[in-house]
């Protein structure tokens, strides 16, 4: 058994119209391809033995026990190392529910496909399941196949920890998705992006862009902030900073004991020690806080409870005590079996996974019960408390309690005061007081803190009391309702023409005043400025898109590559084009027909949003199915005003877009709403370039389904026009010398064949391709391309081509010839492998008046090429 390969999916995606977070593991399955469950010998009750939860698994008899019961009668390896990869992340507590397992047409090669929670969790649990299956088929000894196991949940518990968002930020993006606003995580930490384009606002955890820098500094610098709050009138604790230890005893003798002792600009409780009684014990706090920072604050302890007031846009929202790791003594259990049941308490868990932390016996945990005079083997007296922390921190297993229902008026007050004084939008203000609910004026309490970017854990799951929702507060600062979120989201995809669509909507669009992000096959492109070059047709590019602060609309092609990589790189677009479904790329990633590469392409429909819009081919079948899934609104194009597709619609009073009677018409029911005469439109070369106008039809109906006026329109059809400016390598004329020289893009034998009917209506009486075979195509489409290439062309240059994708260049160009000599037409065939070589021997020898055609392998090459041979010509350095 192999794992050949395990792709991720991160978006919608053609496996599930649902399930947008998919891991995608090709699985040679060998030797199991003839060895099911019911024929391996003691399977069954080994599985059911190390994974007992298994039981809960519905399978296709969608009732518990199903999974156990196809088993019984007999399922294949990749099935069931499908359920095994999801119960191991759900024992891992990562419940998640999704599974297909499915042929691809190679024998014992299946495409084992699950959900995941982490994308890294994953990836580590199908792994798993591959050597869990291959334990439980042969003959390792279940007791280490069960502690293998455990160890490996563990470890995704651990991963788990290390790369998902903690409480606080998780629960903003939770907060943002329940809402519809879309979010991008911007690196591995917690810098998030809720929103697209120029509606953007970041977070990283409870940091916004809200958040005043200087504000972040004030809180940072614990001295400046007990100074500014004092001199406000704020009750704080007396305290200095200082930063050499033979000042430590002098500051202790001016404020006394109790005393604490901090760094000056520390957090969350880092290199804090309280309860300080004595010069020595001051000594060991000393060196701690000096581990995070210079300056050292010394202040009074004041007495009471620990409580964290959470201020949001300046109005309290909730309050906690919290308590610090305790145990409490039952005069039978020492401190380490009392720890352990603490630790056993169901709502415990490694680091974040529940509302408690599990409490750790660190270096803090042992000097607490040192301090004590205890050890780990004492049994404390009945009732007796033991704190095991210096800080009160979840995180460090401290308890928290909803106190905000219990806060006095004035300290209400008191609390969003401290906020504006100090210039947080979300802030954190540490208190110690007997308790809130009498003014801190009247019972002694003070704010030894404020803090920005404080946790959100103890207030969204207190150990007593209720949760507050304090996320929703900080989504409704930084999106006031009414506020969007989100930008238009054009998506365009199809076999031929998704490139000159995409170009054309966003030259439209532009034109009505937008600014533009773009993504294409040449390059990414903000406004006019292009940002990457290459093939960008992917999630990457269409998230650096998205990702850009001054896009106002983005136009993404998408190609079949990067859906089937990664899905889509966005959640829902506002208009989803598909042009038409053509053989190209068949036999890759077993999309091996026409229909699979039509349910890659549905990926677009069914990701239109219910208010958005799929533009769909009328003519083509397969696009025309699309329309079943989609929840967005339909509308279609087509060639013919009189297609039955077209005209039912026209009858049921639906929008379309036609060609008709020279013209890019609208329909709208019966109505008529003409838009321009497509000789008056460059892109279609006079109407001669029919699949030129089919794209044409397509943007023009996108554009004005999302509400651009019929003027900005007929500006934009107009003023496109097909060179290597607006469209580099579609369509693009140049003469040099006696010859003219068409550069295109068409790659697959749908699209040749259109360029064929285009040239077939110009003058030129000799016509002459510069052809290419690219390596990812099956044997019968290169021979198909060179075919439809000899009926069309007098002489023929094959060249090497950049894109042989590990096929042999002379078995690529065999293929070729294959071709041409189908077509019974007989041209002149040479071969010349490097791509200058042959364009300028092309263009050397053509005749004049001949149309020299270069099927583009790089467009940015091939350009220059041709532009080169022009100025050597006009200056006369060619022989």
């Amino acid at each position: 058994m192999e794992i050949l390969e395990i792709r991720t999916l991160r978006g919608p995606n053609y496996w599930s119209g649902y399930w947008k977070k998919l891991i995608i593991m090709r699985l040679d399955i060998g030797v199991f391809e003839r060895k099911p469950t019911n024929k391996i010998k003691g399977f069954y009750e080994r599985m059911v033995e190390v994974m007992p939860s298994l039981s809960t698994h519905g399978c296709s008899y969608g009732e518990e026990g199903g999974f156990l019961r196809r088993v019984r009668e007999g399922t294949w390896a990749g099935h069931a190392i499908e359920h095994f990869a999801l119960e191991l992340q759900t024992l891992a507590g990562m419940d998640t529910g999704y599974g297909r397992t499915r042929e691809t047409g190679e024998k014992g090669v299946y495409n084992v496909v699950f959900s995941y929670v982490e994308e890294e969790v994953g990836r580590f649990a199908g792994r798993v399941a591959v050597r869990l299956w291959l334990d439980l088929a042969g003959k390792r000894p279940i007791d280490e196949i069960k502690a293998e196991l455990a160890a490996d949940i563990r470890r995704m518990r651990e991963i788990r920890e290390d790369v998902r968002f903690g409480p606080s930020t998780g629960s903003l993006v939770e907060e943002a998705e329940s809402r519809g606003i879309p979010y991008i995580r911007l690196n591995d930490q917690s810098l998030v992006q809720l929103g697209y384009g120029v509606n953007q606002k970041r977070i990283q955890a409870t940091t916004t862009v809200n958040t005043n820098m200087i504000s972040v500094d004030i809180a940072g610098d614990k001295s400046a902030t007990k100074k500014l709050l004092g001199d406000m009138g704020v009750p704080v604790p007396k305290g200095y900073r200082i930063r050499e230890i033979e000042d430590l005893e002098d500051t202790l003798e001016r404020i006394g004991y109790p005393a604490v002792i901090k760094p000056l600009d520390g957090n969350h409780g880092k290199g804090a020690t309280v309860g300080i009684r004595n010069l020595d014990e001051a000594r060991i706090a000393w060196e701690k806080a000096k581990e995070y920072s210079r300056w050292v604050i010394v202040e009074q302890q004041l007495t009471g409870s620990d409580f964290r007031a959470l201020v949001v846009n300046n109005r309290l929202i909730a309050v906690a005590e919290r308590v610090p790791a305790h145990v409490v003594g039952d005069g039978k259990h020492n401190i380490q079996e009392l720890i352990d049941i603490i630790n056993a308490d169901p709502r415990r868990g490694y680091g974040h996974e529940n509302v408690l932390t599990q409490i750790d016996i660190d270096n803090q945990t042992q000097r607490c019960i040192a301090k004590a005079g205890y050890t780990l083997d004492t049994k404390l007296t009945k009732g007796e408390v033991l704190h095991l922390k210096t800080t009160a921190n979840i995180s460090t297993g401290g308890t928290a309690i909803d106190c905000t229902d219990e806060v006095h008026p004035e300290n209400v007050f008191l609390f969003e005061r401290i906020a504006k004084i100090i210039g947080l939008d979300v802030a954190g203000i540490d208190v110690i007081a007997p308790n809130v609910s009498e003014p801190l004026a009247q019972n002694g309490g003070g704010i030894i803190e404020v803090n920005a970017a404080p946790g959100f854990r103890m207030h969204l799951a207190p150990s007593e009391g209720i949760g507050r929702n304090v996320a929703e507060h900080v989504i409704d600062m930084l999106f006031p309702p009414g506020t969007p979120s989100r930008i238009p989201i054009f998506a365009i995809t199809g076999t031929n023409g998704k490139t000159t669509t995409s170009r054309l909507i966003a030259h439209i669009l532009k034109n009505s005043g937008r600014t533009v992000g773009f993504t294409t096959t040449d390059g990414t492109y903000i406004g006019n400025q292009q940002i990457t070059a290459g093939d960008n047709t992917g999630p990457v590019s269409a998230q650096l898109v998205l990702k850009d602060p001054t896009v106002d609309v983005a136009v993404l092609e998408t190609a079949r590559g990067g859906i089937i990589r990664s899905g889509l790189g966005f959640d829902h677009c506002d208009i989803g084009v598909v042009l038409n479904v053509a053989a190209d790329h068949l036999g890759l990633k077993d999309v091996n027909t026409l229909e699979d590469l039509a349910r890659v392409k549905s990926v677009i429909p069914r990701a239109v949003s219910r208010k958005g819009f799929a533009v769909l081919n009328a003519q083509d079948p397969l696009v025309y199915a699309m329309k079943e899934l989609c929840d967005g609104t339909v509308v279609c194009f087509s060639m013919d005003e009189n297609d039955p597709n077209i005209k039912r619609r026209a009858e049921r009073g639906r929008v379309s877009c036609v060609y008709e009677n020279g013209y890019v018409t609208i329909l709208k029911g019966k109505w008529k709403v003409r838009v321009e005469k497509v000789t008056n439109i460059p892109l279609t070369y006079g109407g001669r370039a029919e699949f030129m106008i089919q794209n044409v039809l397509a943007a023009t109906l996108a554009c004005f389904v999302h509400g651009v006026s019929l003027e900005d329109l007929r500006v934009g059809l107009t003023t496109f026009n097909a060179g290597t400016a607006q469209t580099p390598g579609r369509l693009n004329f140049v003469e040099v010398g006696d010859v003219t020289v068409l550069m295109d893009y068409a790659h697959n034998p749908a699209g040749l064949r259109g360029l064929a009917s285009f040239i077939a209506k110009l003058p030129h009486k000799y016509r002459t391709c510069v052809i290419n075979g690219t390596g990812d195509r099956r044997d019968e489409d290169i021979v198909e391309f060179g075919q439809v290439a000899g009926q069309t062309f007098d002489r023929i240059v094959i060249r090497r081509g950049h894109y042989l994708r590990g096929r042999d260049e002379q078995q690529t160009y065999e293929l070729l010839k294959k071709g041409i000599a189908k077509s019974k037409k007989d041209p002149a065939v040479r071969i010349i492998p490097e791509s200058r070589d042959a364009i300028h021997h092309a263009i050397k020898y053509g005749r004049k008046g001949e149309l020299v055609v270069t099927l583009a392998d790089r467009v940015p090459d091939d350009i220059a090429f041709v532009q080169e041979y022009r100025d050597m010509l006009n200056e006369g350095k060619t022989k």
